[in-house]
């Protein structure tokens, strides 16, 4: 009995800090129209790599601060407005896009049209 428990805590924490991987992301980003011309591509794909990877235990500011380190930029602010004109043909907050973007790629999504 308390093996099956280990076990179903274990793999909560597995889906929890699921890696994935640029290729599918940028797979995901090309399905929905994300155009690769937007400075906010790039940032996307990293904000996406670390919520998948670090799940609930990190908020969204601190994916933009870390992002902005990542490339050297002094605000997250401009991470953050990148971000949201790269998606703002969606209809979606930052978070939502990235939200629904991690859950689409470990969980699947349909080939449609966006």
């Amino acid at each position: 009995m308390e093996t099956s428990a280990v076990d179903s805590k274990k793999n909560r924490k597995q889906v929890e800090r699921m890696t994935i991987e640029n290729a599918q992301i940028n797979r995901y980003l090309n399905h929905m129209g994300v155009k690769h011309s937007n400075s906010g591509y790039r940032f996307l794909i990293s904000a996406i790599k670390l919520k998948a990877e670090h799940g609930h235990k990190i908020g969204y500011v601190e994916i933009y601060n870390n992002i902005a380190r990542e490339y050297g930029i002094s605000s997250y602010n401009r991470v953050e407005r990148a971000i949201r004109y790269a998606i703002a043909s969606f209809g979606a907050t930052n978070k939502e896009f990235i939200a629904r973007a991690v859950d689409d790629i470990i969980y699947g999504y349909k080939s449609q049209s966006p």
